[in-house]
């Protein structure tokens, strides 16, 4: 649910007074109440603006988009002097994948009154239209006026992983959030068991143990109980273990160890961790939807890493280590991170998924008689560099096709964005798919004769899971850790030959390999043995718990808890 902004009564009149009523019920989560309230108020005034725009988002909180949407409008109608209402309509036309009158409505509400809510309503907007680039200086100037925006500052830390940044920018921008949300109290020792050969309580913060592509990734990190590792789970958002089989299977690992700290403050869930004893702490969010930082920053555990769930790094110098490596992050940028940089196998892996799927295929080229290239990512990870060298490796291959996969490609602003990317490319050459269920996106893969890895943040769990399918691929080698992922799970592949340097190197690439048919066909055969046979999956799970023991040894011998 967007954050959408009810208004309170502005005046005193009858009409106001059943406003009032309405924003008190509507606060209070009774929508049928606030709806009646909110209809007697148009009632003695029809032309009330500000009731309109409140009984809009009774609608959208009821998931009645259409009416949210026509309510919203007529409440544009009657008033010109409320940027809110604008924003308001902007966020309903965004859950609607309505990009187009997402981003006219924002603009208006900029226009009529430049603030914090209306430049994060167009920021958000952006962001989703693959803007990513003009939605960072709209969360900047919110941040100069109010450092300690709650959305703002994560918002626009991940934001820019989904552009050119460096991670010399990653850090700038990170600082500005710790300033701003570092817990600044005294900090309590820890005191800890420190003999070297005991079990280790290791936690885990995030909230997405449920059905979630970055689940995908850490789920095969965390492993299972051992005689050396016992592992805690602290989940920061609410969960359904009964509609959510995922959830389940992570609730089971834990056992009397699952938490749910959605509910607690900093300071309760901090007490909670501590009086758990844990050892090593695991945030597995950063600066996303459920990320706690703010708790890491008051050192609930003696010591503590970032990976996985958002492997870019956090800022916060209470987080001892980042889990990485050589190539995601190399020696000469280590200095841009807050953390440590603790070198694993890869700075990802891969958990194979419990279905009874052939990982092996033919060339779709042999059924076509063309060459499809497939593009399986999120729309919001392709630039407008991105899509024009796709568009040249179409050029260059005559009669291929490119298929785009994902949920953004429901969106017909995400489609025409793509055919202006290549305004030459015959649209039949363009093929869009939306999102399907799990087990038909792997098999999906498939119908690719080569994926082209987007830019500049690659494929995170897509890599992973494009590989085990064993489907080759292209990538290009980018400014920071979000746009190498695929380059550091090649790397360990031994597929460096499929890492392209520059764009025009990345043309080159995709060409060559599609030229040799036969070539690829025969990589098909092996590819998912030789992707689970690298360390990106063989023994990772046992290089981690090796990590945990040897920070652990650190801590223990250091004179004194710091």
């Amino acid at each position: 649910m967007q954050p959408y902004i009810i208004v309170p009564q502005q005046g005193s009149d009858q009409a106001d007074e059943w406003m009032k009523l309405g924003v008190e019920a509507q606060s209070s989560g009774n929508l049928p109440k606030a709806q009646a309230h909110y209809g007697q108020a148009l009632r003695l005034d029809p032309n009330h603006a500000l009731a309109t725009q409140n009984l809009a988002i009774v609608f959208a909180q009821s998931s009645l988009m259409n009416e949210a949407l026509l309510t919203i409008e007529r409440a544009a109608m009657m008033d010109g002097v409320h940027g809110v209402i604008q924003m308001n309509w902007a966020l309903m036309a965004l859950e609607c994948d309505q990009i187009d009158a997402a981003l006219a409505a924002a603009k208006r509400g900029i226009a009529i009154s430049p603030n914090a809510q209306t430049r994060m309503a167009l920021a958000m907007v952006l962001s989703t239209a693959g803007l990513p680039e003009q939605a960072i200086p709209l969360y900047q100037e919110i941040l100069k006026e109010d450092p300690t925006h709650a959305s703002a500052g994560p918002n626009v830390c991940f934001v820019q992983t989904l552009t050119t940044a460096t991670p010399q920018d990653l850090l700038a921008q990170r600082q500005v959030w710790y300033k701003a949300h570092g817990y600044k109290g005294v900090k309590a020792a820890h005191t800890n068991d420190k003999t070297l050969t005991r079990p280790l309580r290791v936690g885990y913060v995030g909230g997405d143990f449920k059905t979630h592509s970055a689940a995908m990734i850490f789920r095969g990190a965390m492993g299972h109980p051992t005689s050396q590792i016992v592992p805690y789970l602290y989940s920061s958002l609410a969960v359904d273990m009964e509609k959510d089989g995922n959830t389940k299977l992570f609730k089971e690992l834990a056992g009397d160890r699952w938490r749910d700290i959605s509910t607690l403050d900093d300071e309760k869930a901090d007490a909670m961790i501590r009086a758990d004893q844990i050892d090593i702490l695991v945030d597995l969010a950063g600066h996303t939807n459920g990320g706690r930082l703010p708790l890491f920053t008051r050192k609930p555990a003696p010591i503590q890493v970032t990976a996985w769930g958002f492997a870019h790094g956090t800022g916060c110098p209470e987080i001892d280590y980042f889990f990485a490596d050589p190539v995601a992050i190399p020696d000469v940028e280590r200095q841009h991170y807050a953390e440590a940089i603790y070198d694993l196998p890869c700075i990802v892996t891969y958990e194979v998924p419990p279905y009874d799927i052939s990982t092996k295929s033919q060339l779709p080229y042999h059924k076509n008689d063309y060459v499809t290239f497939g593009t399986y990512a999120r729309y919001e990870k392709m630039s407008d560099a991105c899509l024009k060298t796709f568009g040249e490796i179409l050029r260059r291959v005559p009669g291929s096709k490119l298929e785009f996969k994902d949920h953004g490609c429901r969106r017909p602003y995400a489609i025409r964005r793509i055919r202006e990317a290549m305004p030459d490319i015959p649209k039949e050459r363009l093929l869009f798919s939306i999102a399907t269920s799990h087990h038909e996106h792997l098999q999906a893969y498939q119908q690719a004769d080569l994926i082209l890895d987007p830019f500049p943040h690659t494929g995170g769990v897509v890599c992973l899971e494009q590989l085990y399918m064993g489907v080759p691929m292209v990538t290009l080698y980018g400014t920071q850790a979000s746009g190498r992922t695929s380059s550091s799970v090649l790397t360990q592949m031994g597929k460096t030959d499929w890492i392209a340097k520059t764009t025009e190197d990345y043309v080159e690439k995709a060409v060559a390999m599609v030229q040799d048919l036969p070539a690829l066909g025969k990589i098909r055969k092996t590819l998912s043995a030789e992707f689970l046979a690298s360390p990106v999956v063989n023994g990772y799970k046992e290089a981690v718990e090796a990590a945990y023991r040897a920070m652990w040894q650190t801590w223990c011998e250091k004179p004194k808890d710091s």
